[in-house]
């Protein structure tokens, strides 16, 4: 009976020891899991880092926070190019367009200017109007906007043209070119914000690839087939 008791008893503790030997190969076996994935993410973002291209700087470039409204875009050619505020005076400037940033300066200086000194000021932005076409750059010639050009150009010639007759017509025609140059600058605006668009929309193309596989060779293919409809924007290229 005593060696009965013995034997159980040894059964018992061998089936202890028995246990605790797989749960702790169990355990070493989730480790070695858990560092596989972990090594495994680490040579995603190593190989990401390595393999920086001239897409991966434009993509880069517009990492900006989605919810937000961006004034920083990359276009076709894969120049960085912005919408800014003179903060002097409250004027929107575009990259390199020069024309544009000096009427946008000299119009917002006349907001609230009484028609005579609106009269006085208008016919020294001749030069400025007349090279409005000229001076814009590539990616901003579309359709709409040299309609718009041309409507500001029409309307200024208009003013200058009867500036020496009835008050009440100079009032109109001044009226009137407000109008026009507000269309141009709302024009502006939606481009812009076109190109916002197709910018962030290819980033989160290739955000969602890199997540889903980490396969950066797929996720600048999608970046690429997202951001080629940015030539699809300046459609008035002469």
């Amino acid at each position: 009976m005593k060696n009965l008791k013995k034997t159980i008893g040894l059964l018992t503790l061998t089936g202890v020891l028995f246990t605790s030997c797989m749960d702790e190969k169990k355990n070493n076996n989730s480790e070695e899991i858990t560092d596989s994935e972990m090594n495994q993410n680490a040579n995603v973002a190593q190989e990401l880092k390595s393999k920086t291209s001239s897409t991966d700087k434009m993509l880069a470039t517009n990492s900006n926070d989605l919810n937000s409204k961006s004034n920083t875009i990359t276009t076709t050619s894969g120049a960085v190019v912005n919408r800014t505020l003179n903060t002097k005076v409250n004027a929107m400037q575009i990259s390199g367009w020069d024309a544009f940033n000096t009427l946008s300066i000299e119009m917002k200086k006349l907001e609230g200017a009484d028609f005579t000194t609106k009269s006085a000021a208008i016919p020294n932005l001749e030069a400025t109007i007349a090279t409005l076409h000229s001076t814009r750059p590539d990616w901003m010639k579309t359709e709409e906007i040299t309609e718009d050009i041309e409507d500001v150009q029409k309307e200024y010639n208009e003013f200058i043209k009867e500036q020496n007759g009835k008050d009440k017509r100079n009032v109109r025609n001044l009226e009137e070119l407000n109008e026009a140059y507000d269309d141009l600058v709302e024009e502006i605006n939606e481009t812009f914000d076109e190109y916002v668009t197709i910018n962030r929309k290819a980033n989160e193309e290739f955000r969602e690839e890199m997540e889903d596989d980490g396969d950066i060779d797929d996720a600048r293919e999608e970046y690429n087939e997202e951001i080629k409809k940015l030539n699809k924007v300046a459609d008035d290229k002469k």
